[in-house]
């Protein structure tokens, strides 16, 4: 039987004489205990009760087994849709891990976030670079990673796409769990339901070596012009103050000693030879400042520098050096003059008293690290003093050739000192950086290549 199937005739008929049957053989077995009442109604009676009785069994048997085939019909349709949705699953399952991991293999930075400002998601490259672990990320405030000074900027991006509005790219801060602070770049949109807004992603890239490379070529391009300017000035000065110090010393010779304008001309002597001083200067930029290189431990060179400039302060050094030190192959004199101004613009900045840390490291550098070196052994040596530090917008022109913060009248205050060490430094392929806050103290890195 399947559907809704009628009980049959057949299977009616059969029924009834099977209940007639066994209603008279159990009449037959009961007889004389019946025997008082009409033989004649004792068949009938016995025959129709069991014939109703065997309907409504056979009735009964026939609901059972149509309800069973129900159930099992039933059961079996759950059955399979059971495994449908278990297949369905299944594929959402290895769907969202097949994006999860092209998201977490991905080198930018994806995250996606509430309206309130809370991460929803981010991937493995945004934790590693800020240092958040997996179970952080779900309703960490996204503006607790990102430095105050940028946090306007953002808040105002962030408002205008809730808005409605777009945003074609944002530069922006990122502050990791150590401290550290990363430049990045991206876009982000909003994504709405029901014309209301639920999510904003955002991709970005860090992009903090690409920006310390593009400020380094931005020097060294800057420096180059000036240094091929500065070099045809030096050449023809030095040209003019050699014939002045000619005419000078053949007028001084035909003077007699107690003459008082052999003072005079002694004077002028020495102006032009100033003169030549800051020549040489000049020189330093251009290629007649080529150092002449040799190998050569750094640590007495180093230690005599910080000895002279330090001379007549009330500043310490504390000296931090390792025994192994690598060689490093430099021009001494030109080294020197670098380690001279540095040490003397921290003596200038603690206002010469106060404590100043030399340190100096072995550190290889591999194409991976970036920074804007050459993959090999370089020596690291670090000067760090206490004082006023360097105000923020400063930092990017310390190095540019007549910048300073001191009076252009004192000795101390041409300006020069850091646009030589500068151009010094790279030209022994090296890399000089400055980390500073104002009333925190400077730290001027110098990385040498080693022998």
């Amino acid at each position: 039987m399947t559907g809704k199937t009628k009980l049959s005739v057949p299977s009616s008929v059969k029924y009834i004489v099977f209940g007639g049957v066994v209603a008279l053989m159990v009449h037959l077995l009961n007889l004389e205990a019946t025997s008082h009442v009409n033989p004649r109604y004792q068949y009938f009676l016995a025959i129709g009760s069991g014939a109703v009785v065997a309907y409504f069994v056979g009735r009964m048997r026939e609901s059972w087994i149509r309800r069973t085939r129900q159930l099992e019909e039933a059961y079996s349709n759950q059955q399979r849709e059971m495994e449908e949705r278990k297949q369905v699953e299944q594929a959402l399952r290895q769907s969202e891990e097949r994006y999860r991991d092209l998201f977490d293999s991905s080198a930018d930075m994806i995250q996606i976030i509430s309206p309130e400002g809370k991460l929803i998601y981010a991937n493995q490259s945004w934790r590693e670079n800020l240092g958040i672990s997996a179970e952080e990320v779900n309703g960490f405030p996204m503006f607790d990673i990102i430095t105050p000074e940028h946090h306007p900027h953002c808040m105002e991006r962030f408002e205008k796409l809730l808005s409605g509005g777009s945003m074609d790219k944002l530069e922006t801060e990122f502050i990791t769990r150590d401290g550290n602070k990363i430049l990045v770049e991206g876009s982000c949109n909003c994504r709405y339901e029901d014309g209301k807004p639920v999510s904003i992603r955002g991709i970005f890239r860090d992009v903090t070596e690409r920006k310390q490379m593009e400020e380094e070529l931005q020097k060294s391009q800057k420096l180059e012009s000036i240094g091929i300017l500065a070099g045809g000035i030096a050449h023809d000065f030095n040209n003019l103050l050699s014939g002045v110090l000619g005419v000078l010393s053949l007028i001084k010779s035909s003077l007699p000693e107690d003459d008082k304008r052999v003072e005079i001309l002694q004077e002028a002597h020495d102006t032009c030879m100033q003169g030549r001083e800051l020549t040489s200067k000049f020189l330093t930029f251009a290629e007649g400042g080529t150092p002449f290189k040799k190998c050569i431990s750094i640590v007495s060179l180093l230690k005599k520098s910080v000895e002279i400039a330090l001379t007549g302060s009330h500043i310490q050094c504390d000296y931090s050096i390792p025994d192994d030190l690598w060689e490093v192959n430099v021009d001494a004199g030109q080294l020197q003059q670098v380690f001279n101004n540095l040490i003397l613009n921290a003596r200038d900045a603690m206002d010469e008293e106060g404590e100043l840390k030399i340190n100096a490291e072995n550190t290889p550098f591999t194409a991976v690290e970036g920074f804007v070196l050459a993959p090999g052994k370089y020596i690291r040596i670090s000067i760090t003093d206490h004082g006023v530090g360097i105000p923020p917008e400063n930092i990017p022109k310390i190095f540019d050739p007549y910048f300073t913060t001191k009076n252009m009248a004192s000795d101390r205050g041409m300006g020069f000192g850091l646009s030589i060490c500068y151009s010094i430094v790279k030209k022994h392929d090296g890399l000089i950086t400055v980390e500073s806050q104002k009333g925190m103290g400077t730290s001027f890195h110098i990385f040498l290549p080693s022998c």
